[in-house]
């Protein structure tokens, strides 16, 4: 027996619990993503051959462990001497912008071969350096205001393709690429989208090994043809659903089995039912089942004990913060989708609030704005959150509740 599993045989049950629910956390096992595994592969041996890959999309519902996914790709790519960064997009474009340039130069910094840092680094730095006269002349009249905002923001768009094109032309020399990862590319302002799109379109025309590999709820792909049509034709699009059965069962039964524990066959098949292949939902009653149990296999009697400790855990986290979101109107209209059901027209919405659809289409717009619901096709809307509806329909939370209107 070694030191690390000599302390572990001694520590409580508790302190061993494998399982955390939590926004981006990295679970103790990956289930049910092989192929996106295998994609990242293929497009990292590529690279190294000099040979072009398209950029993936990635789409889904809440809680599906796109950003968990994300982070595995970036892990897979840098390992493999890739340049990575990883951005989370926020609406703002100056910050976006900011933020691009910033993880750039990071990603410089992280380039592990010295020589092939300190050329990067020397690219960066002569393109960093690159000022507003130079983009736009010296031109003589100073503006003030919301113009010297765009035109920086303009400024920026320009540099950032520079930096891109000029990373991408250096790593490519040594066999390399440039990987982006975006999550939430769905609330990316619409300028800083236009750029990248137009920079992964213009990089693949000159053979630069530059990639976009984005995240975001289930309108993402259409978010992105409507900021260039030509965006279907870049992109593998890859829906994210919730897993199997058997995936599933793994993301439960693996990391017990890893600390030497195990669920029993009822057990396990209860919690695959509960679970309902949510990854984030397998992080919520793993938890809590792993700490109401006393024994080993641990039985259906914990996974009972578990659950109201789960969906408290999934009310507060996941819900209640989103519910909080709305306005008032904007919690009426939730209330009236959830006695729907999980998806529904805007038209039966508005029937049973006895309004018309077009006085509901900016209280619409909004929570589609706010990320709470989106329109899967013309005319229908669905919640972005799994089981947003029964918890609007089991919990009814109060009009007490608070309204973050810092959102």
């Amino acid at each position: 027996m070694n030191a690390e599993t000599g302390i572990a045989s001694r520590l409580p049950l508790h302190a061993l619990n494998p399982f955390m629910p939590g926004a981006g956390k990295q679970p103790p096992e990956l289930v049910g993503r092989t192929h996106d595994l295998e994609i990242m592969d293929r497009m990292i041996a590529r690279t190294k051959l000099g040979l072009l890959d398209r950029g993936v999309i990635y789409s889904g519902l809440r809680g599906m462990g796109k950003t968990v996914l994300l982070l595995k790709l970036n892990d897979m790519a840098s390992v493999q001497g890739m340049a990575t960064v990883q951005i989370e997009a926020n609406g703002d474009a100056a910050a976006e912008y900011d933020e691009l340039i910033h993880e750039l130069s990071l990603s410089v910094m992280r380039i592990r071969k010295p020589d092939v840092r300190q050329r990067l680094a020397e690219a960066f730095s002569r393109i960093a350096s690159i000022s507003l006269d130079f983009v736009f002349g010296s031109a003589k009249v100073e503006l003030k205001g919301a113009d010297a905002e765009k035109r920086a923001i303009r400024a920026s768009s320009y540099k950032l393709e520079l930096l891109i094109e000029g990373l991408a032309e250096e790593l490519k020399h040594d066999d390399s690429g440039l990987f982006l990862f975006v999550d939430e590319f769905q609330d990316m302002s619409a300028e800083v989208m236009m750029t990248l799109i137009t920079i992964q379109h213009k990089t693949g025309q000159r053979n630069l090994p530059f990639y976009i590999i984005g995240a975001g709820l289930p309108n993402l792909p259409g978010v992105l043809t409507k900021a260039r049509s030509y965006a279907e034709r870049l992109f593998e699009y890859r829906t994210i659903d919730r897993l199997d059965d058997a995936a599933a069962a793994d993301g439960f039964q693996k990391p017990a089995r890893e600390l030497g524990y195990s669920f029993d066959d009822e057990a396990l098949s209860c919690l695959v039912e509960v679970s309902n292949g949510y990854p984030y939902f397998i992080q919520a009653y793993g938890k809590a089942t792993w700490d109401a149990s006393d024994s080993n296999p641990i039985t259906v009697a914990a996974v009972k004990r578990g659950e109201p400790v789960a969906r408290r855990e999934l009310d507060q986290g996941l819900y209640m913060s989103r519910w909080q979101r709305a306005t008032p109107l904007g919690r009426d209209y939730l209330a009236a989708m959830a006695s729907l059901g999980e998806t529904c027209t805007s038209a039966q919405v508005a029937e049973l609030m006895n309004r018309s659809v077009s006085d509901l289409s900016s209280i619409r717009l909004s929570l589609i704005e706010l990320g709470l619901i989106y329109s899967p096709e013309r005319g229908r809307i669905s919640f972005t959150v799994p089981g947003m509806d029964e918890f609007i329909r089991r919990a009814m939370p109060t009009e007490d509740q608070s309204y973050d209107r810092r959102v």
